[in-house]
């Protein structure tokens, strides 16, 4: 019997729809004006916490939470996926050899945002597009699907599960996710200040 290969752009419609799919900012815009950097980042910490104490989610004893946090995340991978690509991104790019400059650059940005990434590093805030590629070296979408997904059943049963989580694995994948809000929140926030100029 022959296999159907399905490509990864059908896998991405399952939760990204056609406009998404054509323009991935969208998403990152949704998910900043849904609540501010720190806040999302704290309820990633939550979920975290969640899986490594085997505590069930309680927080406002509403599950919708979470499950909104996890949809959100899932779109914001689907859409580092799309961003990754060399040339989508689109983001401000001043001459990187003048390295007094690009420090001037960043330490006035600094000033001027509100939230400003804590975890990145120097060159993926520069280029947060180093960053949506790198997500995808050690883990692939689908498997950050997996994991989440895992990670979701997990945090909402009220039974532990006989099944292990790795803590490794868990700190990897947490550390990922940070990264990536603060860098889709540095995109948003850039697109913002640019469109704030040309007006």
């Amino acid at each position: 019997m022959k296999t159907k290969n399905i490509s990864t752009k059908t896998l991405l419609l399952y939760n990204l729809s056609q406009n998404e799919i054509e323009n991935p900012k969208v998403i990152l815009k949704d998910f900043c004006l849904h609540n501010y950097l720190p806040a999302h980042l704290e309820q990633l910490k939550y979920w975290r916490n969640l899986l490594l104490s085997n505590k069930t989610y309680s927080r406002r004893n509403c599950p919708s939470d979470l499950f909104l946090q996890y949809r959100m995340t899932i779109k914001l991978l689907e859409a580092a996926w799309l961003l990754r690509e060399k040339g989508r991104l689109n983001n401000f790019n001043p001459d990187e050899s003048e390295k007094a400059l690009r420090e001037e650059f960043l330490s006035k940005e600094q000033q001027e945002f509100k939230f400003y990434p804590t975890v990145l590093s120097v060159e993926e805030i520069w280029n947060p597009g180093i960053l949506f590629s790198k997500l995808f070296k050690q883990y692939k979408l689908t498997d950050y699907r997996r994991i989440l997904q895992y990670w979701m059943s997990e945090a909402l049963s009220p039974f532990c599960s006989d099944e292990l989580l790795m803590k490794a694995e868990i700190i990897i994948v947490y550390e990922n996710l940070q990264k990536l809000y603060e860098a889709s929140w540095l995109v948003y926030e850039r697109d913002n200040r640019t469109k704030e100029i040309q007006n």
